[in-house]
């Protein structure tokens, strides 16, 4: 199941927001509450939350300035999408300085303004079309055809395509994780775009355009069951 975070330090409202998210996605999203900033920093430093794709911030915390945070975790998880929850909109304007929240709800909350904020980005992944990709603090969707393969190098994720090259903070197992339709991880460093793939051999896969992708030694098997897979089908 996917995870779905709520930081608010009204323990009431995780809980009535808790509620109407599994009334409306019974068994789809397992939800973590937090009515504490920094415990939710925690966790998400030591590893605990590497892929959440919604992230529910009430903007009037009274210990924690909550754009701030926003930005912090727009950092730490680019692929989160970030949803404000308020009672009053006395800073809202100030909620597109610095941070590119997804949506803004009110409390309590609307039932079918949740089910549609949250539906059209699920909606978008089922369809695997376009990779999603947070740069420079925008949101931008590629399609997924056009990129060939993607290449980890330290803190930052090369996105190949076949004219230009996107790089963004992810981590390449974040990446895999979320687009695992089109994408096969062949090597600690790289990901390949299976439809791209027109070979696959020990000494390496090699594309359409002729570039040659290194495999690991643990992965060849199984990018190779799963190549072959494909092809049968």
């Amino acid at each position: 199941m996917k995870r779905i975070i709520i930081c608010d330090d009204k323990e009431k409202n995780i809980r009535k927001l808790r509620e109407a998210i599994e009334k409306i996605f019974p068994h789809e999203f397992f939800v973590n509450g937090y009515v504490s900033a920094r415990q939710l920093l925690y966790e998400i430093e030591d590893g605990f939350l590497e892929t959440v794709p919604f992230i529910f911030l009430n903007l009037e915390m009274k210990q924690t300035d909550s754009i701030a945070l926003a930005a912090r975790l727009q950092k730490k998880i680019p692929e989160a999408k970030i949803i404000f929850i308020a009672e009053c909109l006395k800073r809202v304007e100030e909620i597109f300085d610095g941070v590119h929240p997804f949506g803004l709800l009110l409390l309590p909350v609307n039932e079918l303004r949740l089910e549609k904020c949250i539906r059209r980005e699920t909606d978008c992944e089922k369809g695997g079309e376009f990779v999603k990709i947070n740069k420079q603090g925008r949101h931008y969707h590629i399609p997924a055809d056009e990129i060939l393969y993607v290449e980890s190098m330290g803190r930052k994720l090369a996105i190949h395509r076949e004219k230009e090259t996107d790089y963004v903070y992810e981590r390449i197992s974040n990446f895999c994780h979320l687009y695992q339709k089109n994408f096969i991880r062949c090597h600690q460093s790289y990901a390949v775009n299976q439809s791209h793939v027109t070979e696959v051999s020990a000494k390496g896969i090699v594309l359409k355009d002729r570039t040659c992708i290194p495999v690991s030694r643990k992965n060849y098997q199984e990018v190779k069951m799963r190549i072959l897979h494909e092809d049968c089908e």
